[in-house]
């Protein structure tokens, strides 16, 4: 239903093959296909991929800030058992879950399909290939969607209370299949929750607006446990528990719809280049558009003055890449220094700054958007304060703009 409900609702402006009849149905078949996955015939595979359907986020929550890589996650898990034994066992990753990071990662699949269309349909080529795969994509997104916007998909209580239970909550292992199953089935239309989708909402940063929906689930935990305790989920339920059940399978087309829009729109942002950490870098991208640059650690330290200098407010008239305005290119960019807390924790993540890249090349304005922690975010500032550029031009004459720069923290 999420599925369907979600292709339906796809603007005009999508690519047309998206929206034939025969697309919706088949974006609507994929939904279960993660499901289908999961059987005793194919041990092995049910076994990997089981944990992608769920994240627990009381225990996720206890490493901090979600890192947005897989491995990453997967590393500070294991870093938190190592120190705190007692812990081990719940903290292992298939038992925490993936529910995020599968999410994202079949998302960043979607995009990329969408981008090779855009190219092949440029150059006139054959393009039903790589509608198939953006069809399948689209489907297999929706299964992880759908699952993030039910409550007991992103909580240990996922099917009968565990722990301390002052409120009398079930303790029966059924909780789960008769709400988003038994349920469904007996009360919901796909009408009644088409009329409560929401308007299209851009999305900013899918990783981002994506845990922000997750933990919007999180706080409806409790309820369905207390709509679970008067009988609303027996039979034809409560009013109540309907109206419930309904938002959360609407709340979970309008986000699915809202990332399909997303991967097609960012499909059309420049791809950056790969280059190794003593290379040049690419040129800087519009805001939004981040630039990956590997990093091992390295010397930059920047003097006192320069780092003032570049981290001062800038108020000068900035403009925007694009439109004939072309994009600075990085010449000069010394590695980030690791801090020795964060070698020590063999700590590794991204930081994404931004700056201004003024008309003389150099960096202005430069702070953190999103930070990492462990003293690595200043460490970034420093290295990106000393960064150098050939100046962005209009008509022949440099002028400033903004970019955003991703720092990466790797230890080889």
């Amino acid at each position: 239903m999420i599925n369907k409900l979600a292709a339906g609702g796809l603007p005009a402006d999508m690519p047309a093959f998206m929206r034939t009849p025969e697309a919706i149905g088949e974006i609507a078949y994929l939904g279960p296909e993660p499901d289908r996955w999961r059987s005793r015939a194919e041990a092995e595979l049910s076994a990997e991929q089981a944990p992608d359907h769920f994240i627990d986020l009381e225990e996720a929550d206890l490493i901090g800030k979600l890192p947005r890589r897989r491995y990453d996650y997967i590393a500070a898990l294991y870093e938190f058992a190592a120190a705190n034994p007692a812990s081990a066992d719940e903290m292992r990753p298939e038992k925490v879950g993936f529910q995020p990071y599968i999410t994202n990662e079949v998302w960043e699949r979607l995009k990329s399909a969408m981008r090779d269309y855009r190219t092949l349909n440029a150059q006139g080529k054959d393009t039903r290939p790589v509608e198939a795969a953006i069809l399948f994509y689209a489907g297999w997104l929706g299964h992880y969607v759908g699952d993030g916007s039910q409550p007991l998909h992103v909580t240990v209580q996922y099917n009968g209370w565990t722990g301390p239970n002052p409120n009398g909550y079930t303790t029966e292992h059924k909780i789960h299949s008769q709400f988003e199953t038994a349920y469904v089935d007996a009360v919901v239309s796909e009408g009644e929750v088409q009329a409560l989708m929401t308007p299209a909402h851009p999305i900013g940063d899918e990783w981002d607006d994506y845990l922000a929906y997750l933990r919007h689930t999180s706080t409806l935990i409790e309820k369905v446990y207390q709509l679970d305790k008067v009988h609303g989920f027996d039979g034809t339920g409560t009013p109540e528990a309907k109206q419930f059940t309904e938002e959360r399978l609407a709340a979970g087309a309008s986000m699915l719809r809202d990332l399909y829009v997303a991967a097609w729109v960012k499909s059309a942002d420049p791809v950056p280049d790969w280059h190794d950490h003593a290379e040049v870098a690419p040129a800087a991208a519009p805001p939004g558009v981040t630039i990956q640059k590997l990093e091992s650690g390295g010397p930059a330290q920047a003097s006192d003055a320069a780092l003032a200098a570049a981290t001062a407010p800038f108020t000068d008239k900035v403009y925007k890449i694009g439109g004939g305005i072309s994009a600075p290119f990085l010449s000069h960019a010394p590695d980030p220094q690791y801090t020795p807390e964060a070698k020590r924790a063999k700590y590794q993540g991204v930081v994404l700054v931004d700056l201004i890249v003024d008309e003389n090349g150099n960096p202005r304005n430069v702070h953190v958007l999103r930070p990492l922690g462990m003293g690595l975010d200043m460490k970034a500032v420093e290295a990106v304060s000393q960064y150098r550029f050939k100046p962005a031009m209009m008509k022949g004459q440099p002028v400033p703009v903004e970019v955003h720069i991703e720092v990466n923290f790797r230890l080889y």
